[in-house]
């Protein structure tokens, strides 16, 4: 029976596969491990066959609760005694430092390894129970990085587009500053016809002056 217990007991502190570890720090015992693979759903109908199911449900980043303790003292040594608070504050120190540089990090569990995980979360509580204080409980929650790279393609010479010449928006028609034009309307041909009109039809020697005139008889 008691070797049934101690059996129980050292697969509880060591996990198939080796120590937990929660980036930099090591677990003594691993208490509990959710994973939460999430995904988003649309809310609206879908047309039936129309279309894949699969391009309306997106994959969220996974999701990860770790909860351990650390102890006093060192599993199988030893050092024993009220005063060994050293791995202790060591833990604390490499949480904190894990938290300070917000950088990725890697669990290792029985189940595998978690790669890009980064903290959301991060709780210690140490309580004089039955334990004395001589442990601290670690919970984590932890989310997953997606990582992406950016590839630069070429561009085909016949799909590229040709360089625009001259500059937007400009004109050669001459306007004055209230940008109206200086001829008159119907342009320099009207005015010449109406001048070659009635010099015609003028007294011999009588001929009507060119440009700006006025009438015979007006003031």
């Amino acid at each position: 029976m008691s070797g049934s217990i101690g059996s129980q007991i050292v697969s509880f502190l060591f996990p198939m596969g080796g120590q937990t570890k929660l980036g930099l720090l090591s677990l003594d015992a691993l208490v509990s491990e959710n994973l939460k693979l999430p995904s988003d759903v649309t809310k609206y109908p879908v047309e039936d066959g129309s279309e894949e199911i699969s391009d309306h449900i997106t994959q969220s980043n996974e999701e990860l609760s770790i909860t351990g303790n650390v102890s006093a003292s060192a599993i199988l040594s030893l050092e024993f005694g009220s005063d060994c608070k050293t791995r202790l504050i060591d833990a604390v120190t490499q949480l904190r430092s894990m938290h300070k540089d917000r950088k990725p990090v890697t669990v290792v569990t029985g189940l595998g390894q978690y790669k890009d995980m980064a903290f959301t979360s991060m709780s210690v509580t140490r309580s004089n129970g039955k334990n004395g204080g001589h442990w601290i409980d670690i919970n984590a929650d932890l989310r997953h990085i997606k990582k992406v790279s950016l590839k630069q393609a070429q561009l085909p010479p016949d799909k590229a587009a040709a360089p625009a010449k001259g500059k937007t928006g400009d004109t050669h028609s001459p306007t004055n500053k209230g940008g109206a034009s200086d001829e008159p309307p119907g342009g320099r041909s009207a005015l010449k016809s109406l001048q070659n009109y009635n010099n015609k039809n003028t007294p011999l020697g009588f001929s009507i002056p060119k440009g700006p005139f006025a009438a015979p008889g007006s003031p």
